[in-house]
């Protein structure tokens, strides 16, 4: 396999065997969330509860996220990952249970998702960093795009086979088949062994806000989180919107859902290929990322009919995978090694730490007014940031972009050496 290009980082043996198993175990989990947004709209007929459902995975991140970030520093990597999975297949297995039984009450769904996310809240700084132990500083901009674009590939086709079972079997049995699918995630990381690389390990105290102090001291991170911050918290509210667009708008039912998100997942594989080309990623990038993205929402509210919403979900996904990993592109390349996880911890928070809040306030918009409004909400808070900070950005007396050489080390634009946390 080539070394070069869209797929570089997968000439790494360990890396294409994390990538190959992560793709297949996130398979599993995109047929078990688009089963849960559909199972919990069935039971409650609430797009409220919809939204409570999707926010109540995310909540442990905004509530503890930033610890997350201090155990994935501090712990062993791959024993976190083993026990994560281990975990993330307990609760599949509690949840296809409790389904199949007939016993999943409207509030055991909603613990089931907050005990997934305390889980995520680890699990997710922890993979995020432990790319960089298996690839190294090079490769670390193309590796971030092929994991966005093993999620993407994965909700791609796990949305279209959840469409199918649904129907065919039942959510009980997608959630089952999910529980299955993290042996072979467990399996491959069982088999890997990472770069060893040194990390300095600071102590407990404080340790939580480390991450803030060093994003705080970087005024081009801080832009960089605001704008996706608030994209994320606002206009990523697919799992919601879709879910209301299939049972409310289109009247497609659970097959209908599944081609919408398959839709979505094909915009962006495209957008995470053209992306993964990239390299330098700059402000301008996430900033022109969210614009076009709350232009494509705008057109998606205002979408006829379901063939026209389609498209509109095909480009809406390209842009978003554009900003998607020109954000993971800049903020992996631009810190160092021993707050990596700390950082990486703060970005979690920031990309999804916000669906708590968002969703259950697009799913109320919703329910009151449609859920077309739902999504102009989420359209106008992307453009508004996104125009908001390109002003600041231009109105700056020196440049905030900073740009790394191939052997990873950090610069900004003038040639002054970056500020590392030092404990």
């Amino acid at each position: 396999m080539s070394g070069t290009g869209s797929f570089a980082a997968l000439a790494v043996p360990d890396y294409r065997r994390f990538w190959f198993s992560g793709l297949l175990s996130n398979t599993g989990t995109a047929m078990q969330a688009v089963a849960m947004d559909w199972y919990v709209l069935e039971i409650s007929g609430s797009g409220t509860a919809v939204g409570w459902a999707v926010g109540l995975q995310f909540a442990p991140v905004l509530l503890f996220g930033l610890w997350g970030g201090v155990i994935s520093d501090r712990l062993d990597r791959r024993r976190l990952l083993l026990i994560a999975q281990s975990l993330y297949a307990v609760q599949s297995v509690i949840l296809a249970a409790a389904v199949l039984s007939g016993h999943a009450t409207l509030s055991l769904l909603f613990v089931l998702s907050f005990s997934l996310g305390l889980v995520f809240m680890v699990e997710n700084p922890a993979r995020l960093s432990f790319v960089t132990d298996l690839v190294g500083p090079r490769l670390i901009p193309n590796a971030a795009g092929l994991n966005i674009l093993s999620l993407n590939v994965a909700r791609l086709v796990g949305a279209a086979l959840a469409g199918l079972l649904l129907t065919w079997l039942g959510a009980g049995w997608v959630f089952a088949i999910n529980s299955v699918s993290f042996i072979v995630m467990i399996t491959a990381l069982a088999t890997i062994h990472p770069i060893a690389s040194e990390r300095v390990i600071l102590p407990w105290r404080g340790a939580g806000i480390d991450g803030l102090r060093y994003v705080a001291a970087r005024k081009d991170l801080v832009a960089v989180f605001l704008v996706y911050g608030l994209t994320a918290t606002f206009g990523m509210n697919f799992p919601t919107t879709l879910t209301l667009f299939a049972e409310r708008e289109f009247d497609t039912g659970s097959t209908g859902l599944g081609v919408m998100s398959a839709a979505l997942a094909i915009g962006t594989i495209v957008g995470t290929l053209f992306a993964a080309r990239r390299s330098q990623p700059r402000i301008t990038m996430v900033t022109s990322g969210a614009f076009w993205f709350g232009v494509s929402l705008t057109v998606l509210a205002a979408a006829p009919t379901y063939a026209t919403f389609l498209i509109v979900l095909l480009v809406s996904g390209f842009i978003l995978m554009l900003l998607a990993a020109a954000v993971s592109a800049y903020v992996q390349t631009g810190v160092d090694n021993a707050v990596r996880g700390r950082v990486m911890a703060v970005y979690t928070v920031i990309s999804m730490g916000g669906t708590p809040i968002g969703s259950p306030i697009v799913g109320w918009v919703s329910d009151r007014f449609g859920v077309r409004w739902g999504v102009a909400l989420g359209a106008f808070v992307c453009v508004g940031i996104a125009l908001i900070v390109t002003l600041a950005v231009r109105r700056a007396t020196t440049p905030w972009d900073l740009v790394t050489d191939p052997a990873g080390r950090l610069s900004d634009v003038e040639g002054k050496e970056s500020r590392c946390l030092t404990s």
